[in-house]
């Protein structure tokens, strides 16, 4: 997660009537070392909602400290394993690195309790980047709000496409070898002049 977006995703939460006591589930949160590394997404995103009270769900595919559940999202049973209604679910740069990025996205839906808030983001113009894979989904906001609207109703709270230009995390040497682009022999040249986008999507499900 870049730091524009999760500044946008700080903004447009700020605003949502999320009661105190509901639960919210990131789906692909990755680890608690990954999160510490990217600084500003605990303390742009979760860290303001955990003073509203709200409890905060990690889950990601693989297990590791600091991941409450271990599932994968593509899995068709995913209902049978989580039994909790989630007033908001981060889906945040997770659709590019699945194998089924429909199945995916009806899964996470059906997440989401009614009258509840699906927060989804994804590349639009973004470098390859492998996590185990890139599938190279890459979806302008409208496009994104397509692919929902086959599986449920819902009305756009905010709609953006994103202009990314701090990329402090991604440009420096990282340990984390999850950038696979990385290894592009110009990088430096490539970073400086390829313009990132990220589809933002905020949605209430009816």
């Amino acid at each position: 997660m870049t730091i524009e977006e999760s500044i946008w995703i700080k903004e447009k939460l700020s605003k949502l009537d999320l009661p105190s006591g509901s639960f919210v589930l990131d789906v692909g949160s990755s680890t608690r070392e990954f999160r510490q590394f990217q600084f500003h997404i605990e303390e742009n995103v979760f860290s303001p909602l955990r003073k509203r009270g709200l409890k905060i769900i990690y889950m990601d595919k693989k297990s590791g400290d600091g991941i409450d559940i271990v599932a994968d999202i593509e899995d068709s049973d995913i209902l049978q394993k989580i039994k909790i209604e989630f007033k908001l679910v981060l889906c945040t740069n997770v659709l590019e690195h699945v194998n089924n990025v429909e199945k995916a996205m009806r899964n996470i839906i059906s997440l989401v309790s009614k009258g509840g808030y699906l927060l989804a983001t994804v590349p639009y113009k973004y470098p390859r980047h492998d996590d185990p894979i890139d599938n190279l989904y890459r979806a302008s906001d409208e496009k994104l709000q397509k692919l929902i609207a086959k599986y449920t109703n819902f009305i756009v709270v905010s709609s953006e496409i994103l202009d990314i230009r701090d990329r402090r995390y991604y440009v420096d040497k990282s340990k984390y070898p999850l950038w696979g682009y990385r290894k592009f022999r110009f990088w430096r040249y490539y970073f400086k002049w390829f313009r990132w986008k990220i589809s933002c999507l905020l949605i209430k499900i009816l």
